[in-house]
């Protein structure tokens, strides 16, 4: 949110209570997430942050970890209550009914929704209190009870909070009536990701020390993005760039600051050929910025865009339909279509609007937007990797080579593999892990430039600077063990590709040793595909302090527990204690199912005594006497359900040791999720 004036809003927002939900809504302030080096998921990170901070010894560095006034681990609360607003706007048509469900994005793509607030729902007439309630769906499962203020329905959880770093669902389904009885025509439904407590600040962090001979110096952080997406200006002073968080961002190449275009939910930019304009989509709209009057202009295609680029002096736009661009009427002309059959998506738009790039059934084509024709490039799996900055001209990647071919999908030359970029000089750059080469397109004067890590190259338009992504910073995170556990290939360092890397929290958290401290901790990493999260994945991950540097580095990594979302429900936090076990659900249980179907097993399998008890989503194991340092398993039965009769469409099992028991202040072992919700892929 922020305080700016918003005249579209207030075009919405025509009588009282609206204007009041409004006036809320502008004087709320999130903090804005921490910046993040390039880091696969800033989590790592944050866990280096909270592990320094402990002082030595081990009584005294856990306790200040778990001290009040603040729990470092799960973070401060946060400072200001925000409310989550669903502005609902109904149109009548002359022959009846409501013909139009516009839902403002207040909270639609927001990742950082408060926990203690009620969801607003506000109607510009009067409603059918019965059957407006019956309409309103939520996932995950959620009790909720409801109650009304004039034309604004407030939906509020039964248990008082939402769950933390938890994506909700909210649909106003078409079975909603106003009071004199006519039917809302379609359901609309906004999503939204509530937050955990705001983490602490974070404290000094080691760097990588690169190589420096070309001269490269650091121009931005980019919040955890996991592949440099961004586009330099026409006359190479400046890197319009998109970071981890969905923020437009302008990073003057002399080093100068970073100021920020647009703070969120951006997914593509494009620069006219002219240089005179920059386009985005930002939260399924197209603005267009004129550099020269500092003036956007927004434009809402339907279906939503997914890719922006240019063809001389005109917009165009990928969306599910084909590639389209406006008429000299305005009316939307089509130029290309994707396939009908299999599944398909676009990747790419040339340089120059002639051609795009797209994918069916794991093949790669190239569309001639001109013919309509299209040409196979090279065999099922190869990845698209860049234009000539005519757009004549591309290059794709199979297992083995970089392959230039023209837009008829025929082979020009094949080059070494690598992150490549195609100067206005016909140079081309191979970047990778370890190190940086210049080539020809037609793959003569091979010349290594550089040692170190040089991910997503970007050559600026003058051909005579370009811009990469440091990854190599994750490796400064891990010992020998650590980056053995990396490059065996159960665990990736970056997460690229779709799904992509949303956001990430902390399970579970444990001392395990003291010479050298050692602490152990249980990460969530969630992937999001379009605005969905569709999966999550875990990693145990143990730091250890290094005795020389006194820093701590992560010694050891495995995978954990892999599923899909939206099949039941989710352990979303753990709090662990001698006598105590709490396990926090994202949705709703159905209390019959929990007696049997949550439980506590020791390291040979064996079923501990508990008393189980369940309330506010919680699952509580109480009378348990878990030994100090004994390896133990929480196991989640599939005959677990919801409150809407799902039940898990997998068995879970989270690993823990027993805890300490010694009690140092407020010393819980255990966990509010910590990490930012928007801090996310590395770059």
């Amino acid at each position: 949110m922020n305080a700016f004036h918003d005249p579209e809003l207030d075009d919405v927002l025509q009588d009282d209570e609206l204007r009041h939900v409004a006036a809320l809504l502008k004087s709320a302030s999130t903090p804005e997430p921490p910046l993040d080096e390039a880091f696969r998921t800033g989590l790592r990170r944050q866990l280096m942050n909270e592990a320094w901070s402990m002082t030595e010894g081990r009584g005294a560095w856990w306790r200040r970890a778990f001290a009040p006034p603040g729990l470092a681990w799960a973070g401060a609360a946060a400072g200001v209550l925000l409310i989550a607003s669903l502005v609902v706007w109904q149109g009548l048509q002359p022959s009846g009914g409501l013909d139009t469900v516009v839902i403002h994005g207040n909270v639609d793509g927001n990742r950082s929704v408060a926990l203690q607030q009620p969801i607003l729902v506000s109607f510009n007439q009067p409603m059918d209190h019965a059957s407006t309630e019956h309409a309103v769906q939520i996932t995950p499962a959620t009790t909720v009870t409801f109650s009304w203020a004039s034309n604004t329905l407030a939906v509020q959880p039964a248990s008082g909070n939402l769950a933390p770093n938890t994506q909700y669902q909210v649909t106003i389904g078409p079975e909603a009536r106003t009071a004199s009885g006519k039917k809302v025509a379609a359901p609309q439904t906004i999503t939204f990701v509530t937050q955990p407590p705001a983490p602490a600040a974070p404290a000094p962090t080691p760097r990588a020390t690169p190589s420096n001979a070309l001269g490269e110096k650091q121009l931005a952080v980019l919040a955890g993005a996991t592949a440099l997406k961004g586009q330099w200006s026409a006359d190479s002073s400046t890197l319009y760039v998109i970071d981890g968080t969905g923020a437009l961002k302008v990073v003057p190449a002399n080093g100068a600051g970073v100021t920020v275009i647009a703070a969120d939910g951006v997914t593509s930019l494009a620069i006219s050929p002219a240089g005179d304009r920059l386009a985005y989509i930002r939260s399924d709209k197209i603005e267009v910025l004129t550099f020269a009057s500092g003036q956007t202009q927004e434009l809402a295609p339907n279906p939503a865009p997914s890719l922006v680029g240019w063809a001389k002096d005109k917009l165009l736009w990928a969306a599910a339909d084909g590639i389209d661009t406006h008429a000299a009427d305005e009316s939307t002309q089509q130029l290309g279509q994707l396939p009908t059959v299999g599944a398909a998506a676009w990747v790419s738009i040339a340089p120059d609007g002639s051609h795009a790039i797209y994918t069916q059934d794991g093949k790669l084509f190239v569309l001639d937007l001109g013919s309509g024709k299209s040409a196979q490039l090279g065999q099922a799996n190869a990845s698209f990797a860049g234009w000539a900055p005519s757009g004549h001209l591309l290059m794709y990647s199979n297992a083995d080579d970089l392959i230039v071919a023209d837009a008829r999908g025929t082979t020009q030359a094949t080059l070494p593999p690598g992150d490549a970029s195609w100067s206005s000089q016909d140079a081309i750059l191979l970047g990778g892990n370890t190190n940086l080469y210049q080539v020809r397109p037609d793959a003569t004067n091979l010349t290594k430039l550089a040692s170190g890590t040089y991910h997503t190259p970007l050559w600026a338009p003058n051909g005579t600077s370009f811009v990469s992504g440091a990854s190599d910073l994750a490796n400064t995170f891990l010992d020998d063990n650590g980056k053995k556990a990396y490059a065996g290939g159960a665990l990736t360092l970056i997460v690229n590709g779709d799904p992509k890397l949303s956001r990430s929290y902390v399970l579970t958290q444990e001392v395990v040793g003291t010479d050298p401290d050692t602490v152990r901790f249980v990460v969530r990493l969630v992937l999001t595909r379009g605005r969905i999260d569709v999966s999550d994945q875990e990693e145990n991950l143990t730091l250890v302090r290094d005795a020389t540097t006194r820093q701590f580095v992560i010694d050891q990594a495995t995978a954990g527990a892999h599923h899909e979302l939206g099949k039941g429900a989710e352990v979303v936090s753990v709090d662990i204690q001698p006598d105590t076990v709490e396990v926090t659900f994202d949705s709703d249980l159905d209390p019959g199912t929990v007696n049997d179907g949550v439980m506590i097993v020791d390291s040979k399998g064996k079923q501990l005594d508990a008393t189980v008890s369940y309330a506010n989503r919680t699952v509580t194991l109480s009378g348990l006497n878990l030994k100090e340092g004994s390896q133990y398993r929480i196991v989640v039965l599939t005959k677990v359900r919801d409150i809407l009769g799902q039940n898990i469409a997998t068995q879970y099992g989270l690993d823990m040791l027993g805890p300490s028991t010694k009690k140092h202040g407020n010393n819980r072992n255990a966990t509010t999720p910590s990490p930012s919700p928007s801090a996310l892929p590395a770059a």
